[in-house]
């Protein structure tokens, strides 16, 4: 349980699950698309990369898109509070404290 208390934990958990919502949406959504293709196509999106879709989108898949944009990007700000939240603690003086306690 003390694992997923921490903020760096926490950040790569939510960014693993909404990786893994579009890999499933994409896959389930477009027929043609292999997982591999799918999970290309959620890296590109989160990332904003948009290098090149691998085929055309179905209307269904264009919504899901704008669906997986506007919560991945949620999802990002949210793990990267988390991010700030870990190097916060980490550096903060009280951090630093513990950790010259712990040595």
């Amino acid at each position: 349980m003390h694992l997923i208390k921490s903020p760096l934990t926490r950040a790569l958990l939510l960014l693993l699950l909404i990786l893994l919502f579009g890999v499933i949406g994409f896959y389930l959504i477009e027929t043609n698309y292999s997982l591999f293709d799918a999970l290309y196509m959620s890296v590109i999106t989160l990332s904003t990369v948009g290098y090149t879709e691998v085929g055309e989108l179905s209307a269904q898949g264009r919504a899901f898109a704008v669906l997986f944009i506007l919560l991945g990007f949620l999802i990002v700000a949210i793990a990267f509070r988390f991010l700030v939240e870990y190097i916060a603690i980490d550096w903060s003086l009280e951090g630093l404290k513990q950790k010259k306690i712990n040595k």
